[in-house]
């Protein structure tokens, strides 16, 4: 955290290493810290799917990522 928090953009890890606040969901994408969020119920289709995966390459997981990403 030591590292991380304070090159956040804005003030908000400054703000995260003084309070102990914990961010959750769709905070920590929007605090720039997760590239996706899929909600609670569609994590099972997803892993199934990242399993099901023939090739795993970063584009094909990128793209079944973002087919899953909740904007």
């Amino acid at each position: 955290g030591g590292y991380f928090l304070p090159r956040l953009s804005g003030k908000i890890g400054y703000y995260l290493a003084l309070t102990g606040f914990r961010l959750k969901g769709r905070d920590v994408l929007k605090a720039g810290i997760a590239t996706h969020f899929v909600e609670s119920e569609k994590l099972p289709a997803l892993e199934k799917d990242l399993i099901a995966l023939k090739s795993p390459s970063t584009e094909n997981i990128a793209d079944l990522l973002n087919s899953y990403h909740m904007k």
